[in-house]
């Protein structure tokens, strides 16, 4: 097996790899991609202490740099195996998160006499394309109950006095939730309570998406609030939620 990363080749059954997978997934459980780690272990072998320094030299160059296609490949160098990672499809790029040297499995200490041992990791994330609904969050705050409204009035000698203001009162409905979207911004819900809504008091915001990537954008948020007044309760039981498939 030859590894290649970007223009840089391994030399034939140079390293072992081990490839981890971790899913993904949105707030409705739904998986939404996977992430990739490439756990590399191989050694550069020189005819020569010298020539051995040339070689990691290379090896190092070629790590240092991120956003390279990753793949197996067979002993022909060119045909390609189940395992590979074009740059271009994922989300974020490919990164070498881990670069460095270990004592290798080799007796007579051999480390840089003709080779030296190196460890890598490299992680992609892969995202499936739909856009969908990631997350969704609603709140309804009921503020008062219809009863009289009083204060206390101050006295410069005496204890201060209730005084009674209102004999009845309204209530406060005050809807408040946000909702993401994978690739765009989704559609609020309406009021529950439409025709009591102080339309002047109507807050729609939009967020930049929360995560801004090499190859797209994702995790597009609005939030809002409405403001209910009413002379009675409404009667409030559940809320309109979101249809989820899979």
């Amino acid at each position: 097996m030859i590894l290649k990363w970007g223009s840089h080749n391994h030399e034939q059954d140079e390293v072992g790899v081990k490839i981890h997978y971790r899913s993904v997934f949105d707030k409705f459980g739904r998986r939404i991609g996977d992430v990739q780690e490439w756990h590399i272990l191989g050694a550069v072998i020189g005819t020569s202490q010298s020539n051995l320094t040339s070689k990691l030299q290379t090896l190092e160059e070629a790590y240092q740099t991120d956003y390279q296609n990753l793949g197996l490949y067979l002993n022909d160098g060119s045909t390609a195996t189940r395992h590979t990672v074009d740059n271009a499809d994922t989300f974020g790029g490919t990164h070498v998160v881990y670069f460095g040297y270990v004592e290798g499995p080799w007796k007579m200490q051999l480390e840089y006499a003709n080779r030296r041992t190196f460890y890598i990791v490299i992680r992609a994330e892969i995202r499936v394309q739909p856009d969908t609904l990631y997350a969704w969050k609603e709140r309804l705050t009921i503020k008062g109950t219809g009863g009289k409204k009083f204060r206390y009035m101050p006295s410069m000698n005496a204890a201060p006095e209730p005084q009674d203001l209102m004999q009845s009162t309204t209530w406060f409905y005050v809807q408040q939730g946000m909702a993401i979207r994978r690739k765009s911004y989704p559609l609020q819900p309406g009021p529950i309570f439409p025709v009591i809504e102080h339309q002047e008091q109507r807050r729609i915001a939009y967020d930049t998406p929360k995560e801004i990537r090499v190859n797209g954008n994702e995790l597009y948020m609005i939030t809002w609030q409405y403001v209910m007044e009413a002379t009675a309760g409404q009667g409030f039981t559940q809320f309109l939620l979101p249809a989820v498939t899979t």
